[in-house]
């Protein structure tokens, strides 16, 4: 039987082996214990983690999520939501994770400060009236580098449109998006390293680089009232993570696959499988704000694209 030390360990050669830790620069001999000192204070972090099993796996919902996607959406939104798990907020990490150990969700609260200059740099945005179309009626932006209606990665038209203040608006929450990314690093060190294997390909051959940390984008969602529809993000990849703000009470993420509803209060930080769990926003009273960070599965096939083609030039050569 492993022992914890044994979990340990495994999770430093994760860690090391996947390339989550790349981009923190150590030098070689110093790797391991770096890793070990960044696990530990991430351990100590998780002190008092509280663990929800899924009645269903990752395996289940990719393969479920294959097909038409109007019918895949339907058959997810089965159940009388009233009858769901609910997850209450709290100060300790929440963990929901399959049979397997497979994390489909994680929360845990940010720091006040990065809150409150989410908060004030969103209301310093210029207005927009782009509407979330199917997804409800509230106003929202996409703040993004991704390959939408393009073969190549290119600045979102809504980022554009707003600038500086939107550049503005990124370098103000860097701090969040550094702390949300260190979040996924240690919930998922191969998503994350993918992630971070876009990187070096934006800059040198776009001139382009992820907006939000690790995450290509981001969508500022404002003043969300009542609840919002049922969908499932299928242009993403991996995690999203979902920080919501504001003067409200409900709210709640319905996971519909999971049969949980998860209570967010604001500073929560949320991450879930957005592309495999369809989601919504139940019965908001007051007015919510959110940001939804996220990464197109386009800008990643466009990574792999780049690969194959550096792998090519190296064995021509």
């Amino acid at each position: 039987m492993a022992t914890l030390l044994d979990k340990f360990n495994r999770q430093v050669s994760l860690l090391m082996n996947s390339g989550a830790m790349a981009d923190k620069c150590w030098p070689a001999e110093r790797v391991k214990h770096e890793t070990q000192h960044y696990l530990k204070l991430w351990k100590k972090m998780q002190n008092g983690i509280q663990y929800t099993m899924s009645p269903i796996t990752y395996v289940q919902l990719k393969d479920d999520a294959r097909g038409n996607r109007r019918e895949v959406l339907e058959a997810a939104k089965q159940g009388d939501i009233n009858m769901f798990m609910v997850i209450k907020s709290g100060k300790d990490h929440h963990a929901i994770v399959d049979e397997c150990g497979e994390i489909l969700g994680y929360r845990y609260q940010i720091k006040p400060g990065l809150l409150a200059t989410l908060a004030e740099t969103t209301s310093n945005l210029p207005p927009t009236s782009v509407a979330a179309g199917v997804r409800g009626g509230y106003s929202t932006r996409h703040y993004a580098v991704w390959c939408d209606y393009s073969l190549l990665p290119r600045e979102s038209a809504e980022y554009k449109r707003d600038l500086p203040r939107s550049k503005e608006w990124c370098e103000k929450n860097a701090k969040l998006f550094q702390y949300l990314s260190d979040g996924l690093r240690m919930i998922s060190p191969n998503t994350y390293a993918r992630y971070a294997g876009a990187r070096p390909y934006l800059e040198a051959r776009m001139d382009l680089k992820p907006l939000c940390g690790i995450w290509f984008g981001v969508a500022v969602n404002e003043e969300v009232t009542g609840s919002t529809r049922t969908h499932l993000d299928w242009g993403d990849h991996g995690y999203n993570c979902v920080v919501p703000w504001g003067e409200y009470e409900g709210g709640r993420l319905v996971l519909w696959q999971l049969k949980m509803v998860v209570e967010l209060q604001p500073g929560d930080a949320f991450f879930f499988m957005g592309s495999l769990i369809a989601h919504n926003v139940h019965v908001i009273e007051g007015v919510r704000h959110s940001i939804d960070l996220f990464c197109h599965k386009n800008v990643l096939a466009w990574k792999d694209r780049c690969d194959e083609e550096r792998r090519g030039i190296r064995l021509a050569g």
